[in-house]
């Protein structure tokens, strides 16, 4: 009887080690989560104060325009393990018209840089190891190219240092292929020159912009 018994007690120990362990090993994820992106949505700039020479104009409107742009990243999910989230990079490229309100002067901003990002995987599964969905936010730097260009003259360009801050949430369709809505904030300060114009025109820009796009993930 006592046989029994131990043969019983050591199976259901085999059983309760091998539970967890076969748990643990259904949801493997890859230390590092490759993807490219392309979206587009549209730029609501600040207004601004334009100074040229001793001149200031105060609170100038800039126009709203479209925002397109791509980026190419990575998640980094080691820090899952301790601290519950992914860490990633990513480059970004976006693009908008801000064009001065009520005048000829047309502007075309790029902005290029390098984020820094945090993810928080939700919805886990073996099919899923990234989340059936997540939310996550960013901070980044880069530069912002201004190209500047009013009737009789040629276009003008400056590329000044730029900051990025931003937070979108991003769900999987499957594995590889995701949507995501995202909200950012770019902010540089310009010093230029149009051509044929010996006096730089000087203005800050502060834009925020609203997007959604698709993800291919690796």
């Amino acid at each position: 009887m006592k046989a029994y018994v131990s043969a019983a007690l050591l199976l259901l120990c085999m059983v309760g080690y091998s539970a967890p362990a076969r748990a643990q090993e259904e949801v493997r994820v890859r230390s590092v989560d490759l993807y490219v992106s392309g979206f587009g949505g549209y730029s609501f700039p600040f207004s601004t104060d334009l100074k040229f020479g001793g001149l200031t104009a105060p609170d100038v409107k800039l126009e709203d325009s479209l925002s397109v742009g791509g980026k190419i990243g990575m998640w980094l999910t080691a820090p899952r393990k301790t601290w519950g989230i992914d860490v990633g990079f990513e480059i970004d490229v976006t693009h908008f018209n801000p064009d001065i309100s009520n005048s000829t002067l047309e502007l075309d901003a790029t902005y290029f840089g390098l984020n820094v990002l945090a993810r928080l995987p939700m919805g886990v599964t073996p099919d899923l190891p990234n989340g059936r969905w997540f939310p996550y936010i960013g901070i980044g730097g880069g530069g912002q190219r201004l190209a500047m260009k009013a009737p009789g003259t040629n276009e003008g360009r400056n590329t000044a240092p730029a900051f990025q801050g931003l937070g979108g949430i991003k769900v999987f369709l499957n594995k590889y292929f995701a949507v995501f809505a995202e909200g950012k904030f770019i902010y540089a300060s310009h010093n230029q020159k149009l051509e044929g114009a010996s006096i730089p025109l000087e203005l800050d820009l502060s834009s925020v912009h609203g997007v959604g796009g698709l993800s291919f993930h690796f």
